[in-house]
């Protein structure tokens, strides 16, 4: 844990995606508030974040401007940014991170590029094959961590093995568990079920179940997820990113179908009133703002990647997670449970 005094300061990419600078400062003023000794390191258009900032007397006495004309593009590619895109917001905020200036970094812009530009500035933890992307998702029971969703869309034995280490680490912390169950997605719970680089991923983690290094469950099937069966959720970039893209579309399908059901008539109406309470709390659980954002773990600090048309819920809870993260070291938990490992 950090010290009380202890500044956690992050790097914030405030260009080159659809979220409004408003937005973004909303929400790292939301944070801001519930935070304590919260510091930004804010790269994007001096003049306008400074006007922005004018709402804000108590953040903006602890954040600091580094002016950016220059944005990584959705279109751009990893290999021209590194090439001729070195004073953009984005590769100045990940910098900011390389030479110690600030703990993490958060940002909203193209996601194939910030894995890039992270990867090669800020490296992965010593025997970490590949960062991967997490985030936590809603369930029955209350939250899983599932990983990977999209940094690495190649099925990789050991990728597997990495993630179910990198997300036990970050379940013990963000869902304070203390041997969270890992479970590994596949297309059957049944042990003869998968492909050979499914089968020799599940054969080694029983191995590390066996000599008490990791708490492992299994195999889990798609609708196992939203059950909450384990904890945290394995699979390959491929398959993770398509599931996220589903249960997104499937929460606010849900939350069109409750908001168009419960305005179709005068009882509706009435009953909606009477229920506000818990159809609020039911919101809140299926709001893909609050979980929009994809936390690369494995590399040498936390970047968190938050959907490139968030709103300020998405960016304070985005904030939030960060916070969490540093303060509670998760890297160096990650690093215990891999000399464990």
């Amino acid at each position: 844990m950090i010290e009380k005094n202890e500044i956690v300061s992050i790097a914030v990419d405030t260009l080159g995606s659809e979220t409004s600078l408003y937005n973004i400062i909303k929400g790292l003023n939301i944070s801001f508030l519930r935070n304590e000794n919260y510091h930004f390191n804010l790269f994007g258009k001096k003049t306008d974040i400074t006007n922005e900032l004018k709402k804000y007397k108590a953040l903006a006495d602890n954040v600091k401007i580094f002016d950016c004309i220059e944005s990584v593009e959705m279109t751009d590619k990893p290999s021209e940014v590194m090439k001729s895109k070195k004073d953009s917001s984005m590769f100045r905020s990940i910098d900011s991170v390389k030479i110690g200036k600030s703990d993490a970094v958060l940002s909203c812009g193209n996601t194939g590029v910030l894995m890039a530009l992270a990867l090669f500035n800020l490296k992965t933890l010593t025997s970490i094959k590949r960062p991967a992307i997490a985030s936590i998702w809603p369930n029955i029971k209350s939250e899983s961590i599932v990983l990977d969703l999209g940094a690495n869309i190649k099925s990789d034995y050991q990728y597997l093995i990495d993630n179910a280490i990198l997300g036990a680490s970050l379940a013990s912390i963000l869902l304070k568990i203390k041997d969270p169950s890992v479970g590994l997605l596949n297309v059957g719970k049944e042990d003869t079920k998968g492909n050979e680089i499914l089968q020799k991923a599940s054969s080694d983690l029983i191995e590390l179940d066996k000599k008490g290094h990791l708490n492992y469950f299994g195999f889990v099937e798609g609708s196992d997820i939203s059950l909450g069966i384990t904890n945290v959720v394995v699979t390959d970039g491929f398959t993770g990113n398509i599931a996220l893209k589903t249960a997104e579309g499937t929460a606010r399908m849900i939350q069109n179908f409750l908001k168009s059901a419960l305005s179709s008539s005068f009882f509706s109406k009435i009953g909606s009133f009477f229920a506000s309470l818990a159809l609020k709390s039911l919101k809140d659980k299926l709001d893909p703002r609050i979980h929009n954002c994809g936390i690369f773990v494995g590399l040498n600090a936390p970047v968190i990647k938050c959907h490139g048309a968030s709103d300020y819920v998405g960016i304070a809870y985005a904030a939030d997670l960060m916070y969490l993260l540093i303060s509670s070291n998760v890297n160096e938990k990650i690093r215990e449970n891999l000399e464990k490992y």
